[in-house]
């Protein structure tokens, strides 16, 4: 659990008296100072705004003659001081607990430039000085679509100029949460971020320009403002490209941080691969000769294609299932110290002796490190000969390694020692029969997930709608997609309006190198049914077009669309 915040030692009758205190310094009248910046305390009730003036010092502390007191044994009686100027400087009195600014911690007796918006903790309370120069609108809450839309725009921009951002994925409980949440939000994030709503009671903040330090930082200062007693709050975050290149990479993880502290959700799910295309009962046929054979294996594939549950699978067929799986993150700095040599030349990773070593995106491994691996798979190599009990390797990668090879950002020698089995994991798009099995074990464990007994089932049209869509972002796109739905779904089924209709709609540009004929025929299909629905529920509204329109979920002026792309009549008005 979240640990308790302070209250902040406000009494009412002097709350203006302090504000005027903390407005009014150095002879300054209140219309000179003009209250463009304020300060934001952040505590365990509701967060209390001071105006400050144009020059002057603000003293926070427990001490009670402080211009702004707070009532935390943590935090220290005289504890920072801010001077007012055309900056504003944060100076730390010499605390007994520190200041940290940023995440960062101040060191005692220092001075440094506090930018607006940068949060300062003190003890478990927070501050923000924010600059209210200018007048601003009300913030946009925007729409989910929206947000993914700029949310892949931030992620090709950041790949084009190798910058990073952030986003956190604000989970809120409690009976005022919703009403809560959205009016505080706005006073908590500077306006360039973007905020959205994902489901009711679920935001998801784009932090622009964001790294982890920031990200981080902000998460906390969100968690403090938005929780008290009516509103638990929790808040995930998840930072391009550390935890993921993709909207839905980073979507899932940092949904997943944002769940209780002992969440342990599997990547995609704890059963093995769905198998009901073609494609995917030939790739399991493949696997099943190759497992039993200690021969490295790359598994490559499109992000969200499942990579991983495929290297599970190896594991589990092999006979090797006794042994220990472990899995090495190729993005995650830390795997070098995994393969670090031991100073007789001998085989590291002893701990996987008789299982199964992955190593997820190996393209992501720095070039030491490739060396070092491409060492350790000579190595087992010799050691074969004499030791039957050698892990296996299993290498992932969602990028072409002959490529990399050519572009000299991959080593030759390690490709060729992982390269002795290829296996080619079929993108979402080719396994459409793939789709309604895999959207039904999704839907159940997003049910379990939030406790619900049954999972709600998909209505013909709404299985359309996800048979028709050509997810860039294959298996775990389709996840991420369903259990929103599921979360928005308070009846036993799914239907259309509960799932992103705008994205499923867009049109991608053609793919000359890709047979799209089981995708045209499940288009077809998918619009013969929605044509039948829209003229029975015309039939149910007595040619009404607006209770037609309330029948089937969407706008009264979709609904006028559909007539026309349908050359079905308009219903006259009696």
């Amino acid at each position: 659990m979240r640990p308790a915040l302070p209250w902040i030692k406000v009494d009412d009758r002097d709350r203006a008296s302090r504000r005027e205190s903390i407005t009014v310094q150095r002879g300054e009248s209140s219309a000179d100072a003009g209250g463009r910046r304020t300060l934001l305390v952040l505590g365990s009730g509701l967060p209390v705004s001071y105006p400050l003036g144009i020059q002057g010092r603000v003293t926070i502390g427990r001490a009670s003659d402080n211009l702004v007191e707070i009532d935390e044994p943590a935090v220290s009686r005289h504890h920072v001081v801010l001077h007012l100027g055309r900056e504003v400087v944060l100076e730390d009195l010499g605390s007994s607990n520190g200041t940290r600014v940023a995440g960062r911690k101040l060191e005692p007796g220092t001075k440094m430039r506090l930018e607006p918006g940068v949060p300062v903790e003190i003890g478990t309370a927070m501050l923000l000085v924010q600059d209210r120069a200018v007048a601003r609108s009300p913030r946009r809450l925007w729409s989910w679509d929206y947000f993914e839309a700029r949310l892949e725009e931030e992620c090709r921009r950041a790949q084009r100029v190798g910058t990073s951002f952030a986003i956190l994925h604000v989970r809120s409980t409690g009976p005022d949460a919703v009403t809560v949440v959205e009016r505080r939000l706005g006073a908590l994030l500077p306006r360039l971020d973007v905020v959205a709503r994902y489901v009711p009671g679920e935001y998801e903040i784009l932090l622009v320009g964001a790294d982890l330090d920031e990200a981080l930082a902000t998460a906390r200062s969100v968690a403090a403002g938005l929780g008290d007693t009516r509103v638990e709050a929790r808040v995930g975050h998840a930072v391009f490209p550390a935890d993921g290149r993709t909207p839905d990479e980073l979507v899932a993880a940092a949904a997943l941080r944002s769940e209780a502290d002992d969440a342990n959700e599997p990547r995609e799910s704890s059963a093995g691969p769905v198998a009901e295309s073609p494609a995917m009962r030939e790739l399991l046929r493949t696997i099943e000769r190759v497992a039993a054979d200690a021969i490295p294996v790359l598994v490559v594939g499109e992000t969200g294609v499942g990579k991983e549950l495929v290297a599970d699978e190896i594991h589990r067929r092999s006979g090797r299932s006794g042994g220990p799986l472990v899995r090495l993150d190729g993005t995650s700095t830390r795997i070098d110290d995994a393969f670090e040599p031991g100073t007789d030349g001998s085989y590291e990773l002893l701990q996987a002796r008789g299982g199964t070593i992955v190593i997820d995106e190996v393209c992501a491994l720095s070039s030491t490190t490739q060396a070092r691996l491409a060492r350790l798979l000579e190595a087992a190599e010799r050691a074969s000969e004499t030791a039957s009990d050698l892990p296996r390797f299993v290498a992932t990668t969602n990028r072409d390694l002959e490529a990399e090879v050519a572009a000299g950002r991959f080593r030759i020698e390690l490709y060729h020692r992982l390269d002795g089995v290829t296996l080619v994991v079929p993108a979402l798009r080719q396994r459409i029969d793939d789709i309604e099995p895999l959207a039904r074990r999704f839907a159940e464990e997003a049910a379990a997930r939030i406790g619900r007994s049954e999972a709600p089932t998909l209505s013909e049209l709404a299985l359309a709608r996800l048979q028709s869509y050509r997810w860039p972002g294959n298996v775990r796109e389709l996840r991420n997609v369903v259990r929103r739905a599921v979360l928005l779904a308070d009846g036993p089924v799914v239907m259309p309006q509960h799932l992103p209709l705008e994205k499923l709609a867009a049109p991608f540009a053609p793919e000359e190198d890709e047979d799209d004929g089981r995708l045209s025929q499940v288009r077809e299909q998918f619009q013969a049914v929605e044509r039948q629905r829209i003229i029975e529920a015309l039939h149910r509204a007595g040619g009404n077009q607006t209770e037609a329109a309330k029948l089937l979920g969407i706008a009264r002026r979709t609904l006028i669309k559909r007539l026309d792309q349908y050359d079905l009549p308009r219903p006259r008005k009696k």
